[in-house]
């Protein structure tokens, strides 16, 4: 009965996002469209070119999606594994992971080169290294 009381205040409420992400109402919906967003955009972002209109969208879209699958996943994490008097702590220390994720991901995508193009390096850079031995 107190859970459900708990569902009903937080419906229409954001602040579900930090007290339980894990089990309030919406939020496996909200995960498992995450899910299904994740999976279409890292093919899309490996696929198209550096020169693309589509990547800068894609870039945004996947710095928004990544944390907050993962700010999620970590809140189940949380409620099966961090005992109870713990979670608060736990789930407010993600909150603050995941803020400071999504804003360095923001800068990255709007005054950087991009998340897709930072991850592409990561290959370029090794296979011009070999190219010189």
């Amino acid at each position: 009965r107190e859970r459900e009381r708990e569902r009903e205040r937080d419906k229409g409420e954001m602040s579900w996002l930090l007290r339980a992400a894990d089990s309030a109402p919406g939020s496996m919906k909200v995960h498992h469209m995450g899910n299904v967003a994740l999976a279409a955009l890292t093919p899309a972002a490996a696929f198209l070119p550096k020169d693309s209109g589509y990547l800068f969208p894609v870039d945004l879209a996947l710095g928004v999606a990544l944390p907050l699958h993962s700010h999620i996943t970590m809140n189940m994490v949380f409620s099966d594994y961090v005992p109870p008097g713990m979670r608060g702590i736990a789930r407010g220390g993600m909150a603050g992971v995941t803020a400071l994720t999504v804003m360095g991901l923001l800068h990255l995508n709007l005054r950087g080169p991009g998340l897709t193009s930072c991850v592409k390096q990561l290959w370029c850079n090794s296979a011009a290294s070999k190219d010189k031995k």
